[in-house]
């Protein structure tokens, strides 16, 4: 019984080339030129989704920055809102005016 699997989708060559081409070099160059490919690959593929201003190279953390700061903000008014509704249902049970009452 023979089973022939079907080619892998990045294949032998591609793993053997990254070893040959690294192998002899320290850590150091290993980690720049890694660097250089992630940052030129990120670029290219979600750069376009980027607002494109100069903010050195932390400029890559202003859309989570942005999006912190909403979801902040929404979680808190969606807080204040509850908190309200729980004030005013745990006035009306208890017969009192709640919030904002003439106390004469």
């Amino acid at each position: 019984m023979s089973m022939s699997l079907p080619p892998h989708p990045v294949g032998v060559k591609f793993w053997t080339s990254l070893w040959r081409e690294n192998k002899d070099l320290p850590y150091s160059q290993i980690h720049t030129k890694f660097q250089n490919w992630y940052g030129h690959a990120f670029h290219r593929n979600f750069g376009r989704y980027f607002y494109a201003h100069r903010a050195g190279p932390l400029g890559i953390t202003a859309p989570l920055v942005v999006f912190a700061f909403g979801f902040k903000v929404a979680t808190m008014y969606y807080g204040t809102l509850r908190d309200l509704g729980a004030a005013t249902e745990s006035a009306q049970a208890y017969g009192t005016g709640g919030y904002k009452t003439n106390p004469t």
